[in-house]
């Protein structure tokens, strides 16, 4: 049934308590539904149609929350309903979700796991491929998430001299890389694997320590090898467990 056709009920003809933002204050946030933490966000509706049925029109159109993550400014202010100041809201609200999640995770870089919970809140929910490099300390003490490329990951657009000058000029003393595949496979290409151990390599030359390449897909990562095994270490995420391997490490971040 069209959104046009759905039953559309404005929140003036809700009862006062039963109003999402009084619903949220009596009994917390957890006790709405999408749609009315979209209302929200959203503030108000247009001619002829409620927050409620804007809101679960955006949800339709874009795929629920995790479509809505991956939308940037000009396809969101182009959905019927958003223009340019609510879709600035909604990017503003996404890349302050993938920001908390970014720092909260910024722990030593110990091993596989530790690299993937820094970089997937980066990566998560992208609809073009991104590739970055942890910058860290001696002590693998992270310092700063670095965007390289946007738009796609090979060996043509991602040089491991390119990788190593962002690291020494930020002072750093050892560094992770981490890419994305939108499509949701976890297989690393040649190209990938090619880069991964060039930058293992040059790293050894410049006295740097080369803590991994990350590869993220869906909700699963991966960490890619640099021994030329060919093999690699796969891990879905919110499971709470990790475990080693020959090729890497493998958990949930």
């Amino acid at each position: 049934m069209a959104d046009d056709e759905e039953e559309d009920v404005a929140l003036a003809n809700i009862p006062n308590h039963d109003r999402p933002r009084e619903r949220m204050r009596r009994l917390g946030v957890g006790s709405l539904t999408d749609d009315e933490v979209l209302a929200l966000v959203l503030g108000s509706g247009q001619t002829g149609r409620s927050v409620l049925a804007l809101a679960r029109s955006v949800l339709r159109r874009t795929g629920g929350f995790p479509g809505l993550a991956t939308m940037d400014f000009p396809r969101l202010e182009q959905l019927p309903g958003v223009g340019p100041a609510t879709a600035g809201r909604l990017v503003a609200i996404i890349e302050i979700w993938r920001r908390a999640g970014a720092s909260s995770a910024w722990t030593r870089l110990v091993d596989h796991k530790a690299v993937a919970a820094v970089v997937r809140p980066e990566l998560l929910h992208r609809d073009s491929e991104r590739f970055v490099v942890i910058v860290a300390d001696r002590a693998a003490r992270p310092l700063e998430l670095v965007l390289m490329r946007d738009g796609g990951v090979d060996e043509t657009h991602v040089q491991p001299a390119d990788v190593l000058q962002a690291v020494l000029t930020r002072g750093g003393r050892s560094f992770a890389v981490a890419h994305n595949h939108p499509s949701g496979v976890l297989d690393a290409s040649v190209a990938d694997l090619m880069l991964t151990r060039r930058l293992d390599q040059s790293a050894a030359t410049l006295g740097l320590r080369f803590l991994g390449h990350i590869l993220v897909a869906g909700e699963s990562w991966t960490a890619l090898p640099t021994n030329g095994s060919g093999t690699t270490a796969s891990g879905a995420s919110g499971r709470g467990r990790g475990t080693s391997s020959r090729g890497g490490s493998t958990g949930a971040a």
